[in-house]
Parts: structure tokens; sequence; C-alpha cells
């Protein structure tokens, strides 16, 4: 069964610099934040969060669907998340990345393309960040992070 998520502006209260108790007592948690610039399409343009599972059934940990609403905005989610391996994915459904923002500019009299684009950060530390893909972008990376994550187109 698939769940659906809300998603929020902000966290219920802003990340520290050290890691979090989650739920349970025993377990720690670290943050990230994912950050989306929508460009003028943003109801083509999603993303997840997956924990990867050695047996490959990995979880979807945090999804977004962008909406016609989100165009030309800043969207900011924050997660606090068990150690362990990750994947963030984003997807366009048409195939033109973030970059399909069009503006007109009067000095040239035409219409330039102004991008959006996304970063994922945990503490500050940049984990990705694009806006140039086709159909879908994903990156793996370890919390607490350790070492450079790797991208896959």
């Amino acid at each position: 069964p698939s769940e659906s998520f809300s998603p929020s502006m902000s966290p219920t209260s802003p990340p520290s610099t050290h890691p979090s108790e989650s739920f349970s007592p025993t377990e720690t948690c670290y943050w990230i934040d994912v950050s989306v610039v929508f460009d003028l399409f943003s109801d083509e343009t999603s993303w997840d969060v997956q924990r990867i599972n050695d047996v490959g059934d990995n979880i979807v940990v945090k999804a977004y669907s962008g909406t016609y609403d989100d165009a030309n905005t800043l969207r900011k989610e924050s997660m606090c998340l068990e150690e362990g391996q990750y994947e963030f994915a984003i997807y366009d459904s048409v195939g033109d990345g973030l970059l399909t923002d069009l503006e007109y500019d009067d000095d040239d009299d035409d219409y330039i393309f102004v991008p959006g684009h996304y970063n994922v950060t945990s503490y500050g530390e940049l984990i990705v960040e694009g806006a140039e893909f086709d159909h879908s972008e994903a990156t793996s990376f370890s919390l607490p992070l350790t070492t450079v994550p790797s991208a896959t187109p």
C-alpha cells in the first residue's frame, strides 16, 4: 500500500549541528534538507528520498510532487534520518529537468531561460546539487556523511 505524505514548509524545530535522538531512545538521527527552486512547469517535477535495503526493496522515506502553485518558488523539506544508506532522486515527466522557466528580458526584447535548481545538504554539508537532467537523476549517500556521494544519471 502506498502512503501519502503532506509536505511541510519547515521542520517543527530548527535542526541543530548535532545528531538528534529519534523516536526510539536508542537511535540517533541525522538532519538532511532538500531544497528545490521549481521552474515554471513545477507540476512536471517530483522527488523522493529512499532508504536503501540490502534485499533491494527500498523504502520511500519522503516524497513530494510539485504542483502548479510551486512554479518559480523555493520549497524546503527537512527530515531526520537514522544512520544508513539513502538515495535522493529527482524526476521530470517531460525530460527537461529544471531548465524550462522563460522570463521576458526587456533589454533584449526576447525571452530567456531562468533555471530552477535543487540541493540536498546535511548540517550545511552539500550532498548533491543540480538543475540540468533529463527524466531523472539519483544520488546515493550514507548517514552520517563519511564519503563523497555518488551520482547516477
